[in-house]
């Protein structure tokens, strides 16, 4: 009885190869390519491998027959490494990255390799000699796994996003919550009265050495400060779980906080994630094509604000909302934006939401750099932070944020 592959993506095809590798037959189905949609009939298959862009009523119709298997639940249960999920609304691809470099420079004799949604499939890694897996999962992955555990679960933060795939914002957190089944050490934002082995809040490791951080600021944005206080509570967690750290030692805290602190001052971030493009005549540009909710956005006009001071930004923002209720724009501060251009099949949601600041809607992006440049001056920042999907426009966030890069040298 064959298998049936449901999604031709980055994880079907990891399925295909996984599948080629243990001799099982199998079939192919997805809605976007012709020459693998013609058999609908799924009740004849032993099993159905599900790529995380499954429709949602599918997913629900299918895992009924308890046919369905994800990716994610194969490694999990299959992996014998120590396994650390790494889920949130923003910074995960960011996170997972930099535990890659601080986990590898400190366990050096110990294979570390980062997985998942970052873009190397789990299935691919699953015969590898790996010790440790630090996996990135997003709220797709998270609804349609059905074993989710873990050595160390890690959820970095929760804000409105996906809502057009999920019902309310309610049932995303719900979803991104079960990251925490089955987990040996869970690590939250927030902090507690007082830690356990079961929980570890990222404010609570920090709480006393935040001046060990004050340097950063004037290289990194706030976001990314708080991804490197994440990132660093990772390695410290994994520390305390295999009691090769005191939680309680403070001087040894110190101490390994500066040292985590020196490996990542060499961290390069990644692409279209506040990316300093150029300075071109004292006008600075920023590349925030991954900023594809309100509160990214909100964070990274805190950034501008902080280093480069009042009405200085100007906004390109703009594309599909994916179900955002925008109202959260309307808090941004007066005066701390200069003008904001919006384009995209949902400009006209966006704009009545930025009250305190001119706006201006416009075709697309490059009529928006158009007038940008017609009137920038000395000392402003022009960021490219959308708040929104690129699939209205684009293939995805990494070509919008391409043109953006394109558009800035051609000024």
């Amino acid at each position: 009885m064959k298998s049936l592959i449901y999604g031709y993506g980055i994880t079907g095809k990891s399925f295909e190869r996984y599948l080629i590798k243990k001799n099982i037959d199998f079939d192919i189905y997805d809605i976007n390519i012709s020459d693998y949609s013609s058999n609908k009939d799924f009740s004849k298959y032993k099993k159905i491998y599900c790529s995380p862009g499954i429709p949602r009523e599918e997913f629900k119709s299918l895992k009924k027959t308890n046919k369905v298997l994800t990716d994610i639940d194969i490694f999990l249960k299959l992996h014998s490494c120590t396994k650390i999920l790494i889920t949130g609304t923003n910074g995960k691809t960011t996170v997972t990255s930099m535990s890659h470099k601080l986990f590898s420079h400190f366990l050096g004799k110990k294979r570390v390799e980062a997985l998942g949604n970052i873009g190397n499939p789990v299935l691919d890694n699953i015969d590898e000699d790996i010790d440790i897996a630090l996996i990135e999962v997003s709220s797709y992955q998270l609804e349609l796994s059905s074993s989710i555990s873990s050595d160390i679960a890690v959820l970095l933060n929760v804000t409105q996003d996906h809502l057009d795939r999920h019902s309310s914002l309610e049932e995303y957190k719900s979803i991104k919550n079960k990251v925490f089944i089955q987990s040996k050490l869970a690590i939250r934002e927030g902090q507690s009265s007082s830690s356990t082995e079961k929980c570890i809040y990222f404010q609570e490791i920090f709480k006393d050495y935040d001046y060990c951080f004050d340097d950063l600021k004037y290289e990194w944005p706030l976001h990314d400060v708080e991804n490197i206080k994440a990132t660093i509570s990772i390695l410290f967690a994994y520390l305390v779980l295999n009691e090769e750290i005191n939680f309680y030692d403070k001087p040894q805290r110190k101490s390994f906080i500066k040292d985590c602190l020196r490996i990542l001052n060499s961290y390069q971030r990644l692409p279209h994630r506040y990316e300093i493009l150029d300075l071109k005549d004292g006008v600075t540009f920023i590349n925030d094509s991954k900023a594809t909710n309100v509160a990214s956005v909100l964070k990274a006009l805190e950034s501008v604000y902080d280093k480069y001071g009042e009405g200085k930004a100007i906004l390109i923002c703009g594309g599909d909302s994916k179900g955002q209720d925008f109202q959260e724009l309307t808090n941004i501060p007066e005066k701390l934006l200069k003008k904001a251009y919006i384009f995209g099949i949902h400009k006209d949601l966006i704009a009545p939401f930025l009250i305190n600041t001119d706006v201006e809607l416009v075709r697309d992006m490059k009529e928006a750099m158009k007038r940008i440049s017609l009137d920038v001056v000395k000392g402003d920042v022009v960021i490219l932070s959308p708040a929104c999907a690129s699939t209205d426009m684009y293939k995805d966030y990494e070509e919008r944020g391409e043109e953006f890069r394109s558009l800035v040298g051609s000024i």
